[in-house]
């Protein structure tokens, strides 16, 4: 287990190698440290889709980079966040001022530009196209250069605005087209954003609460423990309902539970869930270390625990994980899996080498510029006794 201490993977990727850059290169975007789970997404549900490699663009955004044959199938991805099409691409930029005329030159010679806009109605049928489009640029920018994102965001505006292809009107209000510019140090990625807020932003979420997941983060924690139409599946921390939601999302169950001690989260998720997806059960009286549930009764734990910032504390927390994890791990099925997801990594890593969980993978991500991890776990074989 990497310690906390550590500086983040993506000051890593600026010796990064560079891509096979071609046609039909995708980009799928997500929180930090969830591309794992957005590409095996992709993989599963995308035929002959290949993934060329992976970015961090610091604590912003996870990049899976990846080739498929058509738009068409990306519609559906719930792990993402956002889908863009590589149409431009350079590697080896200077850090210094020669590299803004590198990334102008770039930006006006890009040769996938067409294909982007083409993909781009696919994704929003009722997308504007023709001669004229108003664009705008979003600027990201990684690593030590002589020159700001401001700098990287002007120059794109200038190799774009001198196209040939169409005639390309700057318009930061009332856009047609987004190109996204991504320099992670000497490389550029120029892409354009086929998908609009409607893939980051679910249309069920009609109750909020703070500390809520973003729908892709809850998608992905949910696609983790790897949906199966038998799936009794129970999040003992369900809050406004995301996790539980995504899952339905995801495919067949045989059964969703849900419990928060907060009896607003649970009118929330209600609300959330409306008529849709059964059957459900949510609770609101049920205490997550003393659940009224059989030994091994489900099959899936699917769960984004008290993190003791928006909600509850680091001393509550403390003293009451150790039930919690005894707990899922009793009423888990010998088979199952859980899948956890927390900022309390310190209090985690104690809990797991006294035996409270057996980890299969550990990752670290960051969920809206907070440092957090990602467990996935099976069933311990010798669980942790705690005081009742």
């Amino acid at each position: 287990m990497n310690r906390a201490g550590r500086q983040p993977r993506e000051r890593k990727q600026e010796a990064s190698r560079s891509l096979r850059f071609g046609p039909r290169l995708f980009i799928a975007q997500t929180q930090p440290g969830f591309e794992f789970a957005a590409w095996s997404e992709i993989k599963a549900r995308v035929p002959a889709a290949r993934e060329q490699a992976r970015r961090q663009v610091g604590d912003r955004a996870g990049l899976s980079i990846f080739t498929a044959s058509t738009p068409h199938q990306l519609r559906s991805l719930r792990c993402t966040e956002d889908v863009l099409l590589l149409a431009g691409y350079r590697y080896g930029l200077s850090s210094e001022s020669a590299g803004l005329d590198q990334i102008r030159s770039a930006s006006r010679e890009a040769p996938f530009v067409e294909e982007a806009l083409n993909a781009r109605v696919v994704f929003q049928p009722a997308a504007r196209a023709g001669r004229r489009l108003r664009f705008r640029v979003v600027a990201r920018q990684v690593g030590d250069h002589e020159f700001r994102r401001v700098d990287l965001q002007r120059v794109v505006q200038l190799g774009i605005a001198e196209r040939r292809d169409h005639t390309w009107r700057l318009d930061e209000d009332a856009a047609d087209v987004e190109f996204w510019a991504t320099q992670i140090g000497d490389e550029l990625l120029l892409g354009i954003r086929l998908s609009d807020e409607r893939m980051r932003h679910r249309d069920y979420k009609i109750a909020h609460r703070p500390g809520s997941l973003r729908p892709a983060v809850a998608a992905a924690v949910a696609w983790l423990s790897d949906p199966r139409d038998d799936d009794i599946v129970l999040d003992p921390f369900c809050g406004v309902g995301t996790v539980l939601i995504e899952r339905a999302h995801l495919g067949r169950y045989r059964n969703l539970i849900g419990s928060d001690r907060d009896p607003g989260a649970i009118r929330a998720a209600r609300e959330n869930f409306g008529p849709r997806f059964k059957p459900v059960e949510l609770h609101d009286d049920w205490d997550a270390g003393a659940l009224p549930l059989g030994d091994a009764s489900v099959t899936k734990i699917a769960a984004n625990l008290p993190w003791g910032i928006k909600h509850g504390s680091h001393v509550l927390n403390r003293r009451r994980y150790g039930d919690w994890l005894a707990e899922m791990n009793r009423v888990l099925a010998p088979e199952g899996k859980m899948v956890l997801l927390t900022a309390e990594w310190r209090l985690m890593r104690d809990l797991i080498e006294r035996g409270a969980l057996a980890v299969e993978k550990m990752s670290r991500v960051t969920v809206l510029g907070a440092p957090a991890s990602l467990y996935l776990c099976k069933k311990a074989v010798t669980p942790l006794i705690t005081r009742r």
